[in-house]
């Protein structure tokens, strides 16, 4: 059969053409088409290192560079016409190449298999698109530090097990955001240096038998090194499931931010208000105006484990060297790589457009809110810290929501004397949400200098 047969475009070895079935379900074209850039450029550097060893003549490499350089056009001016017989974007191009300056296109393919190809186009994809990933991740911590310099001052509770805990301030919850998502920048930046061997020239498994120059191939496609195994190269998605990972910790950080903002508009906490253009109605209650943008971040933001997960399943188990098991990868990659993506942008408008509630916050810091600061008081004074906190625990129970008046009954309560007891009731009556958060003292705390800290190391981080 020729290898021009319909359905077996690798046909040499076969006697008859694949099952329409087993076809279909092979053809990944719909998904690798976007990979058809980093295909092109890495043809024309595989093209020129032939040419460089001898595999074949200038003339040829000429030839292919200029057939390459119109298939390029063509697929950037949307007028390459894909078949239903291109398997996947690599046998598309040299199929079109073949059409275009017709025997040389034969010997592109020399010494190298799609193996190594496929995966030399992904990391050549995230190379050029992971700069773009981190230019929204910036863009939301500058949104999450603007906001957050507008409300240093301002006390909101903080939250264990969602009860309140401490006065904490508005400020400093965004920078917790913004903390974690600079965390997460400093793990793009050492991913994209990880990314950083080439694994054209492996071949299919375990190398080939022609005179390649793949260290030629990698200065010329900006990797620093061939990759170091074959086998291991074409049969892992190691580095995927790397990227796969930061973009799971990106969304887990998207739909906490989700969460907290479902929960702190709604009119039991009224904490924030979002506008009207990032909310929905209802299609049965006219009065309802729902986050949804907000419960898309939170449950868009955990999707990335799935596919994570899914890869992981897939690549666990599997023999040494390529299997097509691994064909799916792509598919995984590009649809967290795409949410990840819009839900940085729809965090980062949801960041800008939102509008606290000094007022509602205010009222949330309860007079139980300086627990903390009163046991601490107390150490201070000369109490143990375990007497301070049982005597502050007996405080809030016998105070039922007034921490003064209960600890002036602890105090009768107690069996030996408190230092200073009187004084600290006195403080403590006097207490006030703004005054808990300037008696914060310890780095990171939410204390406006330390705050006003936070924020500079944050701007520092992302370049401002």
């Amino acid at each position: 059969m020729s290898a021009d047969t319909p359905g077996r475009s690798l046909g040499g070895r076969f006697a008859e053409a694949t099952h329409p079935v087993l076809e279909r379900i092979n053809r990944s074209v719909e998904v690798d088409k976007r990979l058809w850039a980093q295909d092109l450029r890495g043809s024309a550097a595989h093209a020129r290192m032939l040419a460089k060893v001898g595999l074949i003549t200038a003339d040829e490499r000429d030839a292919l560079l200029e057939g390459l350089r119109a298939v390029h056009e063509e697929l950037e001016q949307g007028t390459f016409v894909f078949l239903p017989s291109d398997e996947d974007i690599h046998m598309a191009v040299e199929r079109r190449l073949g059409e275009r300056i017709g025997e040389p296109a034969r010997k592109l393919h020399t010494g190298r298999s799609r193996n190594d190809q496929v995966l030399t186009d992904v990391l050549l994809w995230l190379r050029d698109e992971l700069p773009g990933l981190r230019g929204d991740l910036v863009a939301y911590v500058e949104a999450l530090v603007t906001r957050a310099e507008e409300g240093v001052g301002t006390p909101m509770p903080s939250f264990t097990h969602l009860q309140p805990a401490q006065v904490s301030s508005v400020g400093q919850w965004l920078c917790a955001h913004a903390a974690e998502v600079a965390g997460h920048l400093r793990r793009l930046d050492h991913l994209l240096e990880r990314l950083d061997a080439c694994p054209l020239g492996s071949g299919a498994s375990a190398g080939g038998y022609l005179p390649l120059d793949r260290a030629h191939t990698a200065e010329a496609l900006g990797f620093a090194r061939p990759s170091l195994n074959a086998t291991q190269t074409t049969g892992s998605r190691i580095e995927l499931l790397d990227v796969l990972g930061l973009l799971t910790l990106v969304g887990v950080s998207l739909s906490r931010l989700g969460e907290e903002l479902v929960v702190f508009c709604s009119p039991s906490f009224g904490f924030v208000a979002l506008p009207d253009r990032l909310t929905t109605g209802s299609s049965l209650l006219p009065h309802k105006r729902n986050p949804d943008g907000a419960e898309l971040l939170r449950s868009g933001g955990k999707l990335a484990a799935a596919e994570l997960a899914g890869l992981a399943s897939v690549t666990a188990g599997l023999v040494s060297g390529y299997s097509k098991d691994l064909q799916g990868d792509k598919a995984l990659l590009f649809a967290a790589w795409d949410r990840t993506r819009d839900l940085l942008a729809l965090a980062t408008v949801h960041v800008d457009a939102l509008t606290w509630r000094a007022d509602r916050l205010r009222a949330a810091c309860g007079p139980e809110l300086a627990a903390l600061w009163l046991a601490d008081r107390l150490v201070l004074a000369g109490l143990p810290f375990r007497e301070a906190h049982h005597l502050v625990g007996l405080a809030a129970r016998e105070g039922d929501g007034d921490l003064a008046e209960g600890f002036r009954a602890a105090l009768a309560a107690h069996a030996t004397p408190v230092p200073e007891a009187q004084a600290i009731a006195a403080e403590l009556a006097a207490q006030t949400p703004e005054g808990l958060l300037a008696a914060l003292k310890t780095e990171g705390s939410a204390g406006p200098e330390s705050v006003r800290g936070q924020i500079a190391v944050l701007k520092g981080i992302v370049g401002r």
